[in-house]
């Protein structure tokens, strides 16, 4: 099973066109941060560049150099939401917990919440983990990636049943979600269901997962199985 936060958006989008593909996909973080003020925009959206390109220590050297210019509380969350992005993806994952806080504390995201508990996932804090997913479900109950990541956590421990409720939940609202539908299987065969796992298996690999992997996966917890 596969967990899931947030996603970025797609690294071939031509220069002409980023400024407009980033404030789409970000629309939540950005909002019109900078927008008075065409050289800090400027080094902003390079920064989320960076992020974006896989190149997060330079991300936040320039998103540190911003903050002290920050003239707005929305300029303030937008630099220490990539910031907490960028140190996510440097696997610095107290550090992000600690921006993500701190943007959290200026207006709740499920999205946010749903990258803190990937992030206490990662460091083993499990029940930190199921924490900051149930408060992204608060937040947003049509927050797919949410329940699929509550299910993936579930599923870590060994409790198939419950995890594959959560996987449910996920599916609900992405019926094409392949994480959740993949999770979906290897529950449903690890509880002796074998209709529901051949319904879950063809739905998973109908939507771009792995069927192998969702093999591999029953094999690998269940090898007395013929």
């Amino acid at each position: 099973a596969s967990v899931v936060g947030m996603l970025k958006s797609g690294r071939r989008t031509p220069a002409v066109n980023k400024k407009a593909a980033y404030q789409k996909a970000y629309a939540e973080y950005i909002g019109n941060a900078f927008s008075d003020d065409p050289k800090l925009e400027k080094q902003f959206y390079s920064a989320i560049d960076d992020y974006n390109q896989n190149r997060p220590a330079a991300g936040v050297k320039k998103l540190e150099k911003l903050r002290p210019q920050c003239q707005r509380s929305t300029e303030l969350r937008a630099v220490t939401v990539f910031t907490a992005l960028c140190l996510d993806d440097m696997g610095l994952f107290e550090q992000a917990v600690a921006r993500y806080d701190a943007a959290l504390s200026m207006r709740p995201s499920s999205s946010l919440y749903s990258n803190v508990g990937l992030c206490y996932l990662r460091m083993g804090q499990l029940e930190k983990a199921e924490e900051a997913y149930r408060n992204a479900i608060r937040c947003d109950e049509k927050n797919a990636f949410a329940w699929n990541n509550l299910s993936t956590l579930y599923f870590r421990q060994g409790d198939y049943a419950q995890a594959l409720e959560y996987a449910k939940s996920a599916i609900a609202i992405n019926a094409q979600m392949p994480q959740a539908l993949g999770c979906a299987a290897v529950c449903s065969a690890m509880l002796g269901n074998e209709e529901e796992y051949r319904t879950f298996y063809r739905q998973a690999v109908s939507a771009g997962y792995d069927g192998n992997k969702i093999k591999s996966a029953i094999a690998a917890l269940n090898p007395e199985a013929e």
